[in-house]
């Protein structure tokens, strides 16, 4: 045995050998630094000699005029609610441009800003909740605003109370104290007949039919005329 490997102690090159044991080698297949360098230079050269795309100030001009008129429906949108045929109106009116018109509605219908069942009934509670408009002029005031047949027969019945009743209300509230005393006090029906004319013009700038108008008017009037305050229909 050489003198220089004594018996027991580990090989020279092996586990906890002298120097050749401390070199670490790269995985099999591991790039190093100088193959690194070398890739990362060249994506940097491809990088910097792909020509940059020139914007198209076509394409440019026309998005800055959706987003314009996008801002502008907003703020329509902001002081009530509107029908889609509504916003449509507006912006021919604004002489925009077709495409651009119906591009920047496309954004405001898909960001769920518009909705044309929700807006007729609504319109429909309160415009008789506040003006005791008939059908017939909820109707004609959501067709001019452009909504779908089917969304306005849906809000129209709606309301649980029916449109006698409501022609019926609206006259009471309109035969004051007074007229009842006359209408019981007179003998030659003038007052009764003018107070006729009076509501049934009342009615037709409210919406409700001829028939329905003539019928109420007699009953409340024959009904103000026996009873102090009124009565029951």
């Amino acid at each position: 045995m050489s003198p220089s490997h004594p018996a027991g102690a580990p090989p020279p090159g092996g586990p906890g050998g002298g120097a050749a044991a401390a070199v670490t080698r790269p995985p099999a297949g591991a790039a190093g630094p100088e193959e690194l360098r070398g890739r990362l230079a060249e994506r940097t050269r491809k990088i910097l000699e792909t020509p940059r795309t020139v914007p198209d100030p076509e394409r440019a001009a026309r998005e800055k005029a959706v987003v314009h008129e996008c801002r502008y429906l907003m703020r329509l949108l902001a002081s009530r609610r509107r029908s889609f045929g509504e916003m449509q109106e507006r912006l021919r009116r604004r002489e925009v441009p077709g495409a651009i018109a119906h591009e920047a509605m496309a954004r405001i219908d898909r960001a769920g800003l518009v909705d044309d069942e929700t807006f007729a009934h609504e319109w429909v509670q309160q415009r008789r909740q506040l003006r005791s408009l008939g059908d017939q002029a909820l109707r004609r005031e959501l067709e001019a605003k452009r909504v779908d047949a089917q969304w306005i027969d849906a809000a129209l019945d709606c309301d649980d109370t029916d449109e006698e009743q409501r022609c019926r209300e609206l006259v009471r509230s309109r035969i004051g104290h007074r007229d009842r005393e006359q209408l019981r006090s007179e003998r030659d029906g003038a007052h009764r007949r003018r107070l006729s004319r009076r509501l049934d013009a009342l009615l037709t700038r409210k919406g409700y039919p001829g028939s329905l108008a003539v019928q109420v008017i007699s009953g409340e009037l024959r009904c103000a005329a026996e009873v102090p305050e009124g009565c029951a229909p």
